[in-house]
């Protein structure tokens, strides 16, 4: 086992820590999410996993199921649209199909739809819209090349950490270094909150 591979089975042991993708982006020096226009499709969602990256062409939904095909299980598939938010990417079938790959969730800069079934399915969907109108073959796309959505760059193999406060992305070069960081960081908020209700002591670390 490679010390990514290891690294992220440890990661997702942290899935369960309310707002993990806060202290992540606390480890990541108070950076790396998308921008606040992602949100989750059903309240609740969680996902982490390496990503598997799609580049979709026009509102051509090819590349998506190419991706799902391609992705191996407990990946995120990271859905680069062109800022495209008339046609969904994303929807029960496509949802379908990866629960059957057994990925972790999906990331879309773009829409979605089917949300109700999303949600019944309970598969995580983090997207910057929700539209009826389903995507169109015409032209299928790239998949696992590097994409860019929500101002952040994203490669085939970053870590994608996302809950109710947003998206963050970990590149995979940082991926055990972040680690060490988010545990000592969660240890020392568990210590810092169950000792003191001073603001001046609640303040953090820069501030004065």
């Amino acid at each position: 086992m490679s010390e990514n591979s290891e690294a992220l089975d440890e990661f997702r042991v942290l899935l369960g820590e309310d707002d993990l993708s806060c202290t992540v982006s606390d480890a990541l020096g108070r950076g790396g999410a998308l921008d606040a226009g992602f949100r989750p499709v059903w309240p609740g969602a969680r996902l982490l996993g390496p990503a598997v990256t799609v580049r979709t062409f026009g509102t051509d939904l090819s590349a998506v199921f190419d991706g799902i095909a391609a992705a191996p299980a407990g990946s995120v598939l990271v859905i680069d649209s062109h800022g495209v938010v008339n046609s969904a990417f994303w929807g029960e079938r496509t949802t379908r199909a990866a629960l059957g790959r057994r990925l972790a969730g999906a990331v879309i800069g773009g829409a979605c739809r089917d949300v109700v079934a999303l949600k019944r399915l309970k598969f995580p969907v983090f997207s910057t819209g929700v539209t009826p109108n389903a995507g169109l073959p015409g032209g299928r796309g790239e998949v696992n090349v590097p994409v860019a959505l929500g101002g952040q760059p994203v490669s085939p193999g970053d870590l994608l950490v996302a809950d109710e406060n947003g998206v963050v992305v970990v590149p995979m070069s940082q991926i055990r270094d972040t680690l060490t960081k988010v545990r000592a960081l969660l240890q020392a908020e568990r210590e810092l909150l169950a000792r003191t209700t001073d603001p001046a002591l609640l303040q953090p670390e820069g501030v004065s």
